[in-house]
């Protein structure tokens, strides 16, 4: 002692009357986890929801929290078959749940034009030749017409029916063949029955119908130009 009430003696605190702190890593006596990096005990569990340090790896059979995604890179599970993706640029093979691959032509795997304009014009064209046809046959067969003309142009009933076949086969992607044969025929039965009523009926009789051809002449010729024509072809050829 000095002799000053606020001054204390060195020796005041014994030796040894305070602990020494816990070794580094080691948990205090309040249960506080360990620093930062020390491994778990063998066995322990991690409370629900807590994340492992990072670079940790986790217990042999832990399930992962839902919603958790593996990291880039991972296997798939044992057994697991990933679906196969073809390479950029090469069709996918046939097989079970492929769908095949169109054939590839100058216009791409779509109809092209031409070919919806032929079909429209083969299901029109067969369809007012049907009419026009049937009407002829009840006249015919009631006895109001029995001139040449009308009788040759009874031919017309084939025409049309190949003309709607065509149409229909076109749009499923056949040959126009059908299509342009019938049109043709249509074409050679105007004509034909121009040529008979013109050696056996008056000027009268021929300027009438020569009327008519001219109005029914260009449906079946268009249809047969445009079932010919390049594009429609291809298309329809290059059928898988």
């Amino acid at each position: 002692m000095t002799g000053q009430p606020y001054e204390q003696e060195w020796d005041a605190v014994p030796p040894g009357s305070v602990p020494p702190p816990p070794p580094y890593g080691a948990p205090s006596a309040q249960g506080q986890p360990p620093a930062y990096g020390q491994p778990a005990p063998y066995g322990a569990v991690p409370p629900y929801g807590a994340v492992p340090p990072y670079g940790a790896v986790p217990l042999h059979g832990a399930v992962p929290p839902y919603g958790a995604v593996p990291p880039y890179g991972a296997a798939p599970p044992y057994g697991a078959v990933p679906p196969y993706v073809p390479p950029y640029g090469q069709p996918a093979p046939y097989g079970p749940g492929w769908a095949p691959v169109p054939p590839a032509w100058p216009d791409g795997p779509g109809r092209p034009g031409s070919a919806t304009t032929a079909a429209v014009l083969g299901f029109v064209t067969g369809g007012l030749t049907a009419l026009v046809s049937l009407a002829f046959l009840v006249a015919v067969l009631t006895g109001e017409e029995d001139d040449p003309i009308t009788i040759t142009l009874l031919l017309g009933l084939p025409c049309a029916a190949g003309l709607i076949t065509g149409a229909a086969r076109l749009l499923g992607r056949c040959s126009p063949v059908v299509l342009f044969a019938s049109a043709l025929a249509s074409v050679v039965v105007l004509f034909l029955a121009l040529v008979v009523g013109a050696a056996s009926q008056d000027a009268d009789s021929i300027v009438g119908f020569t009327v008519f051809l001219v109005l029914a002449l260009p449906l079946p010729v268009v249809t047969a130009v445009f079932a010919r024509l390049p594009r429609t072809v291809g298309w329809a050829g290059s059928r898988p």
